[in-house]
């Protein structure tokens, strides 16, 4: 299990182990009574469902969890919740565990069985608040209904309103955003034109309520470029929930960060600025901090420098990068700011051991 807990560990997700006989979920390295309840009952109460196909993610209010068959006993699971700030990557990066559901399964299958994986499809199954299977019909589009969820869904992010926020999706959830408008063979087009219009909507929504527009504008480009990157939507409602809820985390950690300590804003900042070529003078500058007091207050709190910390949390998107998609090393070296992608191989062999490329190809390091 250790090779699959690195793998969760890279694409910030939790690992359930599902026993199928004694229909019991339990966390890995669970020491703690603050894992989601409601992930554990989703999956002991299906696991019928879960046995007749290798692959199922399984999607619900404020996550998913993708699941792999790997013996006649065991299922492993890994939960994506989205209203954990801790889950959230930078946009570049949040949308691929949805875009590559299967090459994940696969590899977890891999990684468990150290055999060849099944080449199943994923299934798609939502669920509603009630963790029960979502059985309702879907509405055909209708703009005013669909305006007026998309104005809740607006104020429950502005105002940090959980509990409207998940309503709101659901219903969105039962309106048939695509079918309807676009032809079947420019499918994907429409999916990320509608995806694309969406997220302008929520990001002229956050400036407006007083988020930075550099910042919000700079969390547009990287979600529009990921929205193009993807080759494919599997499952096209739950990118735009991940995508909201992204947006309700990013408001809400805002509105903290006003009263957190300097350490703490370093690390948000660097958090959001990883793909950016950061520096110690942009850091003081935009946190209005002397840079002298920077690595001081960074290093007594977590015990390395700055620059080293930055360089580790780029080197740990870049892992995920290689295993979740097939982006060229120019591409992850250009996304993530590094001068060179020469630079780039010369510091990923230093922290890891391993050359991008062989670390891509051994996954299970």
């Amino acid at each position: 299990m250790i090779n699959i807990k690195k793998l969760a560990n890279i694409l910030n997700a939790d690992v359930i182990l599902l026993s199928i006989r004694d229909k019991k979920a339990n966390y890995i390295d669970n020491c703690s009574n603050d894992y989601d309840k409601d992930a554990v009952n989703l999956l002991t109460e299906n696991v019928n469902l879960l046995t007749n196909h290798a692959y199922h993610s399984l999607n619900y209010n404020s996550g998913h969890i993708l699941t792999v068959r790997v013996t006649v006993e065991k299922i492993i699971c890994f939960s994506f919740n989205y209203n954990e700030y801790s889950s959230l990557n930078n946009e570049l990066l949040m949308l691929h565990s949805l875009s590559n559901l299967k090459v994940t399964a696969q590899l977890i299958y891999t990684l468990y069985t150290n055999d060849s994986a099944p080449n199943d499809e994923v299934l798609i199954t939502r669920f509603t608040d009630k963790i029960h299977i979502d059985k309702k019909n879907y509405m055909p589009f209708d703009p005013a209904f669909f305006f007026k969820v998309e104005t809740v869904i607006i104020k429950a992010i502005v105002y940090s309103d959980k509990t409207a926020l998940t309503k709101a999706l659901e219903d969105l959830s039962h309106i048939t955003l695509i079918g309807e408008r676009f032809a079947s063979n420019n499918i994907i087009r429409g999916e990320k034109d509608t995806l694309i219009s969406y997220v302008a909507v929520l990001n002229r929504a956050i400036v407006q309520w007083g988020y930075p527009i550099k910042k919000a504008f700079q969390i547009h480009n990287n979600l529009v470029q990921e929205i193009e990157l993807s080759p494919q939507f599997i499952d096209f409602f739950q990118v735009i929930r991940k995508i909201t809820w992204h947006y309700f985390e990013i408001m809400k950690i805002y509105k903290i960060n006003n009263f957190l300590p300097l350490h703490q804003r370093i690390k948000q900042y660097i958090k959001e600025h990883i793909h950016e070529n950061i520096t110690l003078d942009g850091i003081a500058k935009e946190l209005n901090a002397s840079k002298k007091a920077l690595n001081p207050a960074f290093k007594k709190e977590y015990g390395t420098t700055i620059t080293k910390f930055i360089r580790y949390s780029k080197i740990d998107i870049a892992k995920e990068l290689l295993i979740t998609s097939n982006l060229s090393l120019l591409e992850i070296s250009t996304l993530l700011s590094f001068s060179t992608t020469s630079y780039f191989v010369k510091t990923f062999k230093e922290i890891t051991g391993y050359t991008p490329n062989f670390f891509r190809q051994n996954p299970d390091l």
